[in-house]
Protein backbone atom coordinates (compact mmCIF):
# COMPACT_ATOMS: atom_id res chain seq x y z
CA UNK A 1 0.00 0.00 0.00
CA UNK A 2 2.13 2.86 -1.22
CA UNK A 3 -0.29 5.55 0.06
CA UNK A 4 0.24 4.47 3.68
CA UNK A 5 3.94 5.13 3.55
CA UNK A 6 4.82 7.95 6.02
CA UNK A 7 6.28 10.12 3.25
CA UNK A 8 3.02 10.05 1.29
CA UNK A 9 0.95 10.69 4.43
CA UNK A 10 3.02 13.81 5.20
CA UNK A 11 2.90 14.98 1.58
CA UNK A 12 -0.86 14.55 1.30
CA UNK A 13 -1.35 16.37 4.63
CA UNK A 14 0.83 19.27 3.48
CA UNK A 15 -0.91 19.45 0.11
CA UNK A 16 -4.27 19.92 1.82
CA UNK A 17 -3.05 23.38 2.89
CA UNK A 18 -1.95 24.47 -0.61
CA UNK A 19 -5.29 25.85 -1.91
CA UNK A 20 -5.75 28.01 1.20
CA UNK A 21 -2.25 29.46 0.85
CA UNK A 22 -2.74 30.31 -2.82
CA UNK A 23 -6.14 31.89 -2.20
CA UNK A 24 -4.68 34.11 0.53
CA UNK A 25 -1.94 35.28 -1.84
CA UNK A 26 -4.49 36.42 -4.42
CA UNK A 27 -3.55 33.77 -6.96
CA UNK A 28 -5.38 30.47 -7.22
CA UNK A 29 -4.70 27.31 -9.16
CA UNK A 30 -7.34 24.78 -10.14
CA UNK A 31 -7.27 21.51 -12.05
CA UNK A 32 -3.51 21.00 -11.83
CA UNK A 33 -2.30 17.79 -13.44
CA UNK A 34 0.68 16.18 -15.15
CA UNK A 35 0.36 13.89 -18.13
CA UNK A 36 1.74 10.42 -17.36
CA UNK A 37 4.67 9.56 -19.63
CA UNK A 38 5.81 6.19 -20.94
CA UNK A 39 8.68 4.61 -18.98
CA UNK A 40 12.06 6.13 -19.79
CA UNK A 41 10.70 9.47 -21.02
CA UNK A 42 12.71 12.44 -19.79
CA UNK A 43 10.04 15.06 -20.48
CA UNK A 44 6.56 15.50 -19.07
CA UNK A 45 4.06 18.36 -19.17
CA UNK A 46 2.05 20.06 -16.43
CA UNK A 47 -1.30 21.79 -16.88
CA UNK A 48 -3.56 23.96 -14.72
CA UNK A 49 -5.88 26.92 -14.57
CA UNK A 50 -4.06 29.90 -13.08
CA UNK A 51 -6.27 32.72 -11.75
CA UNK A 52 -5.32 36.21 -10.60
CA UNK A 53 -7.90 37.23 -8.01
CA UNK A 54 -6.31 40.64 -7.38
CA UNK A 55 -6.66 44.06 -8.98
CA UNK A 56 -2.94 44.14 -9.85
CA UNK A 57 -0.88 42.42 -12.51
CA UNK A 58 0.74 39.15 -11.43
CA UNK A 59 3.83 37.90 -13.28
CA UNK A 60 4.82 34.24 -13.21
CA UNK A 61 8.62 34.26 -13.55
CA UNK A 62 9.64 30.67 -12.80
CA UNK A 63 8.62 27.24 -11.60
CA UNK A 64 10.53 24.51 -9.78
CA UNK A 65 10.00 21.10 -8.22
CA UNK A 66 12.04 18.71 -6.13
CA UNK A 67 10.58 15.97 -8.34
CA UNK A 68 12.24 17.21 -11.54
CA UNK A 69 15.67 18.40 -12.52
CA UNK A 70 14.20 21.40 -14.38
CA UNK A 71 10.79 23.03 -14.79
CA UNK A 72 10.29 25.56 -17.59
CA UNK A 73 7.36 27.66 -18.74
CA UNK A 74 6.50 26.92 -22.38
CA UNK A 75 3.89 27.69 -24.98
CA UNK A 76 3.07 25.60 -28.02
CA UNK A 77 2.79 27.69 -31.17
CA UNK A 78 1.97 26.82 -34.76
CA UNK A 79 4.02 28.55 -37.44
CA UNK A 80 3.75 27.71 -41.14
CA UNK A 81 1.70 24.65 -40.25
CA UNK A 82 4.34 23.28 -37.88
CA UNK A 83 3.83 23.05 -34.12
CA UNK A 84 6.74 23.92 -31.86
CA UNK A 85 7.45 25.02 -28.31
CA UNK A 86 8.70 28.39 -27.17
CA UNK A 87 10.37 28.91 -23.79
CA UNK A 88 8.90 31.88 -21.89
CA UNK A 89 10.88 33.80 -19.31
CA UNK A 90 7.63 35.07 -17.76
CA UNK A 91 3.88 35.20 -18.19
CA UNK A 92 1.83 38.26 -17.28
CA UNK A 93 -1.53 37.51 -15.70
CA UNK A 94 -3.94 40.44 -15.95
CA UNK A 95 -5.95 41.56 -12.91
CA UNK A 96 -9.06 39.46 -12.22
CA UNK A 97 -8.22 37.10 -15.08
CA UNK A 98 -7.32 33.50 -15.63
CA UNK A 99 -4.95 31.65 -17.92
CA UNK A 100 -5.39 28.04 -18.94
CA UNK A 101 -2.34 25.79 -19.23
CA UNK A 102 -3.53 22.97 -21.52
CA UNK A 103 -2.24 20.59 -24.19
CA UNK A 104 -1.49 22.59 -27.33
CA UNK A 105 -0.98 25.86 -25.44
CA UNK A 106 0.74 27.09 -22.31
CA UNK A 107 2.29 24.33 -20.19
CA UNK A 108 5.02 23.58 -17.69
CA UNK A 109 7.78 21.52 -19.32
CA UNK A 110 9.00 19.07 -16.69
CA UNK A 111 12.47 17.73 -17.44
CA UNK A 112 14.18 14.63 -16.03
CA UNK A 113 11.84 13.28 -13.36
CA UNK A 114 13.75 12.05 -10.33
CA UNK A 115 11.57 8.93 -10.09
CA UNK A 116 9.05 7.09 -12.21
CA UNK A 117 5.67 8.79 -11.90
CA UNK A 118 2.43 6.87 -12.37
CA UNK A 119 -1.20 7.92 -12.56
CA UNK A 120 -2.39 9.05 -9.13
CA UNK A 121 1.03 10.13 -7.88
CA UNK A 122 1.17 13.62 -6.30
CA UNK A 123 3.86 16.14 -7.27
CA UNK A 124 4.43 19.61 -5.82
CA UNK A 125 5.49 22.35 -8.23
CA UNK A 126 6.42 25.78 -6.86
CA UNK A 127 5.17 28.70 -8.94
CA UNK A 128 7.33 31.79 -8.46
CA UNK A 129 5.92 35.27 -9.06
CA UNK A 130 7.56 38.66 -9.36
CA UNK A 131 7.81 40.24 -5.92
CA UNK A 132 8.86 37.04 -4.18
CA UNK A 133 5.56 35.16 -3.95
CA UNK A 134 6.13 31.39 -4.19
CA UNK A 135 3.08 29.11 -4.35
CA UNK A 136 3.47 25.38 -3.83
CA UNK A 137 0.85 23.69 -6.03
CA UNK A 138 -0.25 20.05 -5.82
CA UNK A 139 -0.31 18.35 -9.23
CA UNK A 140 -1.70 14.87 -9.81
CA UNK A 141 -0.26 12.56 -12.46
CA UNK A 142 -3.01 11.41 -14.87
CA UNK A 143 -3.15 9.10 -17.89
Amino acid sequence: MRWRHPVFVCLISALALVPAASEAAGVSVRGSWIREAPPGMTMMAGYMELRNNTSRLQVLVAASSAGFETVMIHRTIVKDGMAGMVHLSQIELAPIANLIFAPGGYHLMLMNPKRTLRAGDPVVINLEFRGGLVLPVAFEVRK
